[in-house]
Formats: structure tokens, C-alpha cells, sequence
């Protein structure tokens, strides 16, 4: 790879043609009559030492443009160039006065060989490569609200679910390529509760995924069932909380905790009449009121639900309105939680599930995979709630700020296929195999030209053996981090006990044509 810089004219940059085309066009005129430039080449355009804008190179000078602005024969041939990044006195990089361009003249082209200016050259492209892909991905998913990332094994599939589910909540780092960064602000924003990660298995269903009756023992050490919410359910009421409810939640579960250690705990309503609460899991506080003249150790149920409700002003349907307002103020003042502001949450939140395919998607969603459609989400056009089997009470509907990432590995045969019921709520976005992420990843030429060795004789016999009437090399291809490793020992373990038997696997299952007795003497015969 080549770094260029165009023009090298002083002055104001209106005397630089090639940054006029750019301006004009979003492509460039290149002043060479041959083929000096190489596909991937870095371009940069100047004005004196101030870099304007950077691209790259996508094609090889292949037509003679009729732009009547360029007379010169050296601007006869025209690159497009994929998306110029126009930086007006650019502060990606910029050379200080007293610093000079160091270049050999080629046809009026400088070639840089700075290394610094180099190094930055390629650190922002890579990171501006980086943030288009990703973009493309985020910009799909805000839209769909849900995408699954297919792929072969080791394409990165769950790997790059974080800088997505970071990149909707708008958390992503700045240093997109520093894995630990990202990798540190992922677990921080979990530890918040705004990424959740699940992983889908042939076992999963409704009861787990949404809400369903689970056993406990009571205080009596009697068997009884409760409702539990899954991480489903969760993830929406999260999304779906406004103000400070999240504190009033946790206030809440706090005062669970003080109404079993002490079983009879007195408040008082609006009007000052005293009544003790206990709680004895599920949904409800009991109440009994001072004034009840009820059979003694009988008790009414408040439900905790609608303590929220009155909290955000709702006050149709409260049962015992009276204990819900008299909890609801005890919890304010003893864990100083303040009034409802009514602002909409304006967070976003994440979901995760990966191998999704592994289980039976619409028997997990149940009725609710109508209500991931983007128009079907609380708030929008086409709003659909629901009444939950075990929560009767309540409506349901996901909302808006809830977005679902899934991964799925294209290359298991033994998984059911996605129906097009599930298939058309979800986008679908493949990651293929990325050689350019191995030589990405060595800084030791001689493992990087064995591994990069190794990728394609692998390759090749995909290519060569697939069985194109169900798959493609995409599908199919073992992803770069097969081909990742710290050290030859470390790589040649990768090759013996995972790309060896995966592509073994293949051969069994009748992913690649071609006989037993083949197959083994092309796969033992890969080496590093």
C-alpha cells in the first residue's frame, strides 16, 4: 500500500483541480498516464502541507473523462473514490510549519514516505472503514429495530455484537479499533442494565424467554409457584421506564426485604390511618388496615404494578388506592426518590441473543413476534398490546427503544431453518471471512505470511468442493480468527484441533462433495 499526495499546489485550495473535482463530483482526475496507482492506495489531498481530504483507492484508471475543467493530458484518467472525507484544515493530521513532506516526484504525483504521516494516513482510513461498516449496521438496525449477523464459523459474529449493541446506546469509544476500550465499556454499560446477553438452545421456550410460573418454598417450607419474568420482559420494562423509576424500583426491592424481616410493618394512608404490610413473594403487598374488623391474620393484597401506575399519575383501575398512595409515599420519603418529571426515557436498549437459530424462535416469542415490528412497538402507528397468559392483569407491548441483535452460523446444517414468519421481523446482515483482518492482526511478517498461506489453501478447498446447491463460500468459509494467533505453536494448534475437524465436519455432513477418502489427504496435508 502506497500513500499519494495530489496536487501539491500552494495556495488557496480553489487552484487545486483535483480537490475541485472532488468538491464537484466525489471523484478525482488523477494526473498519471499509467497505472502507478494500486487498488487500496491512499490518497491524500493538500493545500500546501494542510491535509483537505482523504480516500482511497477503489478502481484502476479505466475511462478517459470529458470534463472540459482538465486539459492537462496527465488529468485525462478519472478514480472514483469511496467516501472522500472532507476535513477543511483537517485535525486528523496536519503538519507543523516547520515540517516537510518527504516524497519522490512521480508525474507531478508526490509519493509520501513519511512514516508518521504513513501512520496516520492508515490509522484513519482503517477507522474510517470501520465506522462505515458499522454505520451501515446501526443505521439497519434503528430501522428494523432487529438484525441477525449470519456467517461462518469464526467470522466474528458475536465478537463485533458489542460495537453494534455500544453504537445504538451511544456509548461506543472513540478508539473503535482498541478492543479493551470497547470491551470495558460493554461490561459497564451490562452492569448498568442496558445490555443483556442470552444465548438461545434447543431447551428455550416461552416460560424462560417472556414470564412463566416457577416453584419456590414458602415460609411454611410448603411448594408453591411463582411468576418470574424472563429477560425478555425485563429488557422491555426497562426500556418502557420513564423518570426516576428505575429508583423507585430499587426502592421497592428494598422494601421487600424490610417487609420479610419484619412482618408486620406499620405505615398510614393520606389520612392518617395506620396499616401494616408484609410481603410473602409474587406481586402484591398484603395490607390490613388498624381499623379492620376482619377475622384476625386476614390481609388484602396491593399490587405493586399499580404503585408504579399512581407514581406516573395513572389512576384508573387501582385496587386499594388508599395503601397504594400510603406504600407509594413511604417509599418517596425513606428512599428520597422525586416526583415523576413525565419525561419519556431516552435511553436505548439491547438484547442480545446469540446462536439464534439454535432454538425454535417462534416458540419462544410466542404471540409477541408480531409485536417486534418496528410500526407495532408501544407509541408508534400500528400499536399492539397484549394480555400476558400469567400476567392477565397488565398490557404488554415492546417498545420502541428496545433493539434485538442475534447471531446465527450459516454453516450448522443441523439447525431448523429460520420460518420467513420470524425471517421478514428480523434485517439480516452476513459477515463473511476477512483476510485483510489477518494481516491486520501480525506484526510478525513471517507467522502473518503462513497464516495468510494457510487462508487460502483452506479457501481453496471450499471453492473447490462446496455444495453450491445449498450453500455458498460465504456461508461456509472458516473466519479469519481461525487464523489468529500469537505464535507458529499457537497457529499450528488452531490448524490441528479446530480447522482440521471443522472442515472434517463439513466433509461428514456433506457440506463439501467430496469423498472420505479425498478429504483426508487434502486436509492432512495443510500445514503452517
Amino acid at each position: 500500500m502506497d500513500i499519494w499526495k495530489l496536487g501539491c499546489h500552494w495556495g488557496s485550495a480553489k487552484k487545486n483541480p483535483s480537490y475541485y473535482s472532488f468538491l464537484k463530483n466525489n471523484s478525482i482526475v488523477l494526473g498519471v498516464q499509467d497505472k502507478l496507482y494500486q487498488v487500496n492506495d491512499i490518497i491524500v489531498i493538500t493545500e500546501g502541507h494542510t491535509v483537505l481530504a482523504i480516500g482511497k483507492v477503489l478502481t484502476i484508471p479505466i475511462s478517459v473523462t470529458d470534463n472540459p475543467n482538465f486539459e492537462n493530458p496527465f488529468q485525462k484518467y478519472q478514480i472514483d473514490f469511496e467516501n472522500w472525507v472532507n476535513y477543511a484544515r483537517a485535525d486528523w493530521y496536519e503538519l507543523n510549519s516547520n515540517e516537510q513532506f518527504s516524497y519522490e516526484l512521480v508525474q507531478g504525483i508526490c509519493k509520501v514516505n513519511s512514516p508518521e504521516v504513513r501512520n496516520n494516513a492508515i490509522k484513519f482510513m482503517k477507522k474510517h472503514e470501520i465506522l462505515k461498516k458499522m454505520n451501515t449496521i446501526l443505521n439497519i438496525l434503528k430501522s428494523k429495530k432487529q438484525i441477525i449477523l449470519q456467517g461462518a464459523p469464526g467470522t466474528g459474529k458475536t465478537y463485533k455484537t458489542a460495537e453494534i449493541a455500544l453504537g445504538i446506546i451511544d456509548k461506543l469509544p472513540v478508539n473503535i479499533d482498541n478492543r479493551n476500550e470497547i470491551m470495558a465499556a460493554y461490561k459497564q454499560a451490562v452492569k448498568e442494565g442496558q445490555i443483556a446477553f442470552t444465548t438461545f438452545h434447543q431447551s428455550m421456550d416461552y416460560e424462560e424467554f417472556i414470564e412463566g410460573l416457577k416453584p419456590y418454598t414458602n415460609d411454611k417450607e410448603e411448594l408453591s409457584y411463582k411468576v418470574e419474568k424472563g429477560i425478555f420482559k425485563e429488557m422491555c420494562e426497562k426500556a418502557k421506564q420513564k423518570g426516576n423509576i428505575e429508583k423507585l424500583n430499587e426502592a421497592i426491592e428494598a422494601f421487600k426485604e424490610v417487609c420479610l424481616e419484619n412482618t408486620q410493618l406499620e405505615l398510614k394512608t393520606a389520612t392518617n390511618i395506620p396499616f401494616s404490610v408484609s410481603f410473602r413473594n409474587g406481586r402484591t403487598f398484603r395490607v390490613r388496615s388498624s381499623r379492620s374488623k376482619a377475622e384476625e391474620g386476614t390481609d388484602f393484597p396491593t399490587n405493586i404494578e399499580h404503585i408504579r401506575k399512581v407514581y406516573m399519575g395513572e389512576t384508573k383501575g387501582i385496587y386499594n388506592h388508599s395503601y397504594v398512595r400510603g406504600i407509594l409515599a413511604y417509599l418517596k420519603d425513606t428512599y428520597k426518590i422525586e416526583d415523576y418529571n413525565g419525561n419519556e426515557n431516552n435511553k436505548n436498549y439491547v438484547l442480545i441473543i446469540d446462536e439464534i437459530n439454535r432454538g425454535n424462535i417462534s416458540k419462544i416469542f410466542g404471540e409477541l413476534i408480531t409485536l417486534l415490528e418496528s410500526d407495532k412497538r408501544i407509541g408508534e402507528q400500528n400499536e399492539i398490546l397484549v394480555r400476558l397468559t400469567y400476567s392477565p392483569e397488565e398490557e404488554f407491548g415492546v417498545p420502541s427503544n428496545l433493539y434485538i441483535i442475534g447471531t446465527m452460523n450459516t454453516a450448522d446444517r443441523s439447525l431448523g431453518y429460520i420460518d420467513y414468519a420470524v425471517r421478514r421481523r428480523f434485517a439480516f446482515q452476513t459477515l463473511q471471512s476477512d483476510k485483510e483482518a489477518i494481516v491486520k492482526y501480525y506484526n510478525d511478517d513471517n507467522i502473518k505470511s503462513k497464516a495468510l498461506t494457510l487462508f487460502d489453501a483452506v479457501k481453496k478447498i471450499v471453492e473447490e468442493n462446496i455444495n453450491e446447491m445449498d450453500f455458498s463460500v460465504e456461508d461456509l468459509m472458516i473466519g479469519h480468527s481461525y487464523f489468529l494467533a500469537k505464535s507458529e505453536d499457537e497457529l499450528k494448534l488452531k490448524l490441528d484441533f479446530e480447522i482440521k475437524p471443522l472442515l472434517t465436519e463439513y466433509v461428514k455432513d456433506g457440506i463439501l462433495n467430496i469423498s472420505k477418502k479425498e478429504a483426508k489427504i487434502l486436509i492432512d496435508d495443510l500445514t503452517v
